[in-house]
C-alpha cells in the first residue's frame, strides 16, 4: 500500500473542507484549538506526577479568556493582541501561573500578519510587555531571563510579519505571471492576424491580377491562359496552406513562423510581375547570414508593400531594394504612382500600421508616403543584433 497516497485523500479532504468555513469560523476554531493547548499541556504535567501549582478554575477561566480574542483576530488584529495581553497581565499580577502566554504570543503574530503597518510598533510593544511581565512575576530577575522574554515577544510579530512578506510576495508573482501570459496572448493574437491580413491581402490580389490579365488572355492565347490559371490554383494552394498554418500556431506556445525569408523574395516578385506591372528587385544583401526572425519579418513587409501597389491599377513599375551592413537591413519598395499634392497626407491603413510594427518589434524604424515628383516609398531600416550579424558567407 502507499501510505502516502492513503494519507493525502484524509489531508486533501479536511484542507478543502477547511477552505470552505467563513473566516470568523475559522478564527473560532484558532481560538478553541489553542485553549484546547493552553489547557491540556499543564494537565499533561500533573499526569505525570509533576507539581502544578495554582491549577484551578480561576487559571482556566483566566486561560479561556485570553483565548477568546484570536476569534476576532483578523478583524481586529491589535485589539486582539491588547485583550490577550491584558488578561496575561491581571494574571500574573494576581499570582495565577502563567495563562496564555501562548494565546497572547499567537495574537501577536497574527496582528503582525494582518496589519500592513505599524509592525515595528507592535514589535516594541509585545516585545517590552512579555519584559515587563517576567519582571513582575520572577522570584530573581535576571538578564539571561529577561533577554529570553524579549526574544518570546519578538518571535511571534517577526514571524508573522515573514510569513506576510512571502504570501505578498507570492500573490505578486502570481499577478506577474497572468499579466506575462495576457500579454504574451495579445502579441501572438496581434501578430497572427498581421500574417493572415499579409497572407490573405497577398494572395487574393495576385489571384485578382492573374485573373483579370486571364480575361484578356482566352481570346486566342489558349496556351497562355491555361498558364494564367495554373497560376492562380497554384496561388489560392499556397494562401490556404499558409493560413491553416497560422490557425495551427493558435494551438501551440507563442512563436514566429520562420518562414518565408528573402530567398523567396525573388517567386513573390515573379508571381505579381503580371498584368503589364514590371517589379525590379535589387538584392544587395553581400551574403550576410541572418535569422530566419529578421528575414521573416523583411518577407512580411515586402510583400505588403508589393500588394498595395497591385492593388492599385495606375501603378505600373515597381523596384524592391534590399540593403545588409554589419548594422542593420534596409527594405526600399518605391513605385510611380501618380502625384499627389505636397499638402495631403494620406491616412494610413492596416497595412502600414501592421508593418510599422512589425519593424518596431525588432526595433527598426518604418516610414511609408508620397515621394517627389510622383509614386509611393515605403523605407524600413531594422537593426541587426549581435546574434544575427554573423559574418558574410564569402570573405
Amino acid at each position: 500500500m502507499d501510505w502516502a497516497s492513503a494519507l493525502r485523500g484524509p489531508r486533501s479532504a479536511a484542507w478543502r473542507g477547511w477552505r470552505r468555513l467563513p473566516l470568523p469560523g475559522q478564527d473560532t476554531v484558532v481560538a478553541a484549538l489553542v485553549a484546547v493547548a493552553s489547557l491540556a499541556l499543564p494537565m499533561l504535567d500533573l499526569a505525570a506526577g509533576r507539581p502544578g501549582r495554582g491549577l484551578g478554575p480561576v487559571w482556566a477561566l483566566l486561560v479561556l479568556a485570553a483565548c477568546a480574542p484570536l476569534a476576532v483576530r483578523r478583524r481586529l488584529p491589535w485589539g486582539a493582541w491588547v485583550a490577550s495581553a491584558t488578561v496575561v497581565t491581571v494574571g500574573a499580577v494576581a499570582g495565577q501561573p502563567p495563562a496564555g502566554v501562548v494565546a497572547a504570543m499567537v495574537a501577536a503574530g497574527s496582528a503582525a500578519y494582518h496589519c500592513a503597518r505599524a509592525r515595528a510598533a507592535l514589535a516594541v510593544a509585545s516585545t517590552g510587555w512579555m519584559v515587563a511581565v517576567m519582571l513582575a512575576t520572577a522570584p530573581v530577575p535576571s538578564a539571561s531571563a529577561a533577554a529570553a522574554a524579549a526574544g518570546s515577544g519578538l518571535a511571534p510579530v517577526a514571524l508573522g510579519h515573514a510569513l506576510r512578506a512571502q504570501r505578498d510576495r507570492t500573490e505578486l508573482m502570481v499577478r506577474l505571471h497572468r499579466a506575462q501570459a495576457l500579454r504574451e496572448r495579445a502579441e501572438e493574437r496581434d501578430r497572427i492576424a498581421r500574417e493572415v491580413h499579409d497572407v490573405v491581402g497577398h494572395h487574393l490580389s495576385a489571384i485578382r491580377l492573374r485573373a483579370v490579365g486571364c480575361r484578356g488572355l482566352l481570346d486566342g492565347a489558349e496556351q497562355a491562359a491555361d498558364s494564367a490559371l495554373g497560376t492562380i490554383a497554384e496561388l489560392s494552394g499556397q494562401a490556404l496552406d499558409e493560413i491553416r498554418h497560422l490557425l495551427g500556431l493558435l494551438h501551440e506556445p507563442p512563436g514566429v513562423a520562420t518562414s518565408p525569408g528573402l530567398a523567396d523574395l525573388p517567386r513573390l516578385v515573379e508571381q505579381l510581375s503580371a498584368g503589364g506591372l514590371r517589379i525590379t528587385l535589387v538584392d544587395d544583401n553581400r551574403g550576410w547570414r541572418l535569422s530566419a526572425r529578421i528575414q521573416h519579418c523583411a518577407y512580411r513587409i515586402v510583400q505588403e508593400s508589393l500588394t498595395n501597389v497591385v492593388r492599385h491599377a495606375s501603378f505600373r513599375r515597381a523596384e524592391v531594394r534590399v540593403t545588409t551592413d554589419r548594422r542593420s537591413l534596409r527594405l526600399t519598395i518605391t513605385n510611380d504612382g501618380p502625384a499627389r499634392p505636397a499638402d495631403t497626407t494620406p491616412a494610413e491603413g492596416n497595412g502600414i500600421r501592421g508593418m510599422r510594427a512589425r519593424a518596431e518589434s525588432f526595433g527598426g524604424t518604418l516610414t511609408a508616403g508620397p515621394r517627389f515628383p510622383r509614386g509611393w516609398r515605403v523605407h524600413a531600416s531594422i537593426p541587426l543584433p549581435t546574434d544575427d550579424q554573423s559574418f558574410p558567407d564569402q570573405p
